[in-house]
């Protein structure tokens, strides 16, 4: 079934009675945003269904297909009474052009967010650049993590320690496992000190432990990872590499000596946009090969199953198929980078402090059609 939705308006910036549009496109005003804060709550939402072309390499169009009027003011008549509680942004690029731009509360089209565990889904982006470089390889997946750190006395380490892969860790079912609560998050050592006393105080790795578990330890390995073969670099590699491809603005925390992996980046809901575009595009994104298509496909393989898999959460949403039909970075309080690949499309959605389901309670009542 084709999208039913959205009407045949040639341009449509929602005026509702209430003023959904009155200023144009929401920028940030001086000072505010820096260092990843909050910027101030809009007076009224800005939505639009012919978004705006920024030069920022985003194509864009027009959302017109039937019913596009009615659903797009339902949906901000729902957002302002709160019914999404505290969403700040909305985005739906389908079929090679962003169509739909929604800002509200703190969201700006300029402002960073915080994107909570979306960053472990950029860790992965990070991985798949490294890859397309030749720093790593898709052999190198299934090797042990401490054949890659130089520095780990092996003497040292609990027993199975050496069996854990890079794939383990990007499935989060390395096993590693503490007896003192958040004794991870404890630690004040740095790199490859930091991953010695976590390689020495896990309990013993087995296949029992070796199950899924999320944490933002596993991740963090891969960065590690990463950073030893950068010779140490990996903020300038994530800076020239990565963000530079999609974001003119993004911020990045440290934790241990590395990019924070559990949660700690921020990125605009354009840049998120533009690196959803390229995994649906098998890694291609403004002409370049960006990403490494081999391990793109591993990515978008449907085959896996339901479950999380290199950061990606895979699903079935809005769909009677058995077949996953969504697969996306999810963030705590609402943030989402979501591929649909039946539907070559792809939503971005940020939140401050709201309930993580909130934007997919959007497509379902406003958007579901989409889907067949």
């Amino acid at each position: 079934m084709k999208a039913r939705i959205l009407s045949n308006c040639v341009a449509l910036v929602v005026a509702l009675s209430f003023n959904a549009h009155a200023a144009g496109l929401p920028y940030l005003e001086k000072g505010e945003g820096e260092g990843g804060k909050s910027a101030s709550m809009l007076k009224e939402a800005y939505a639009s269904t012919s978004p705006e072309d920024l030069g920022d390499g985003i194509q864009v169009g027009t959302l017109d297909t039937p019913g596009a009027e009615a659903a797009v003011k339902a949906f901000i008549v729902d957002d302002k009474a709160g019914k999404y509680q505290n969403l700040d942004s909305f985005l739906i690029w389908k079929k090679g052009k962003l169509v739909f731009e929604m800002y509200n509360r703190n969201g700006r089209v300029d402002l960073p967010h915080y994107t909570m565990s979306v960053t472990k889904t950029m860790t992965s982006v990070v991985l798949a650049r490294a890859i397309q470089l030749g720093l790593l390889s898709i052999a190198d997946l299934d090797k042990p993590v401490i054949d890659f750190m130089p520095k780990i006395d092996r003497e040292k380490i609990q027993k199975g320690v050496e069996t854990i892969t890079l794939r383990d860790a990007l499935f989060m079912k390395s096993g590693i496992r503490f007896k003192e609560k958040n004794y991870d998050r404890k630690l004040k050592e740095n790199k490859q000190d930091y991953f010695q006393k976590i390689f020495e105080n896990t309990e013993p790795i087995t296949a029992e432990s070796k199950k899924y578990k999320y944490t933002g330890l596993n991740p963090s390995m891969i960065m590690m990872i990463i950073d030893i073969k950068t010779g140490g670099k990996v903020e300038d590699f994530i800076k020239k590499e990565v963000a530079d491809k999609v974001a003119e603005k993004y911020t990045w925390g440290t934790a241990n000596g590395i990019p924070k992996c559990g949660a700690g980046s921020h990125f605009t809901s354009r840049s998120l946009i533009k690196v959803g575009v390229a995994i649906l595009q098998e890694g291609k994104y403004a002409s370049e090969q960006w990403l490494s298509p081999d391990y793109v496909k591993l990515i978008m393989d449907t085959n896996k199953g339901q479950g999380y898999f290199y950061y990606f959460h895979n699903r079935r949403k809005f769909t009677s198929k058995e077949k996953v039909n969504f697969i996306s970075g999810i963030g705590a309080g609402g943030q989402y980078m979501s591929i649909y690949p039946d539907e070559k499309m792809v939503i971005v959605a940020t939140s401050t402090k709201s309930k993580i389901g909130g934007p997919l309670d959007v497509i379902k009542d406003h958007f579901s059609n989409f889907f067949e």
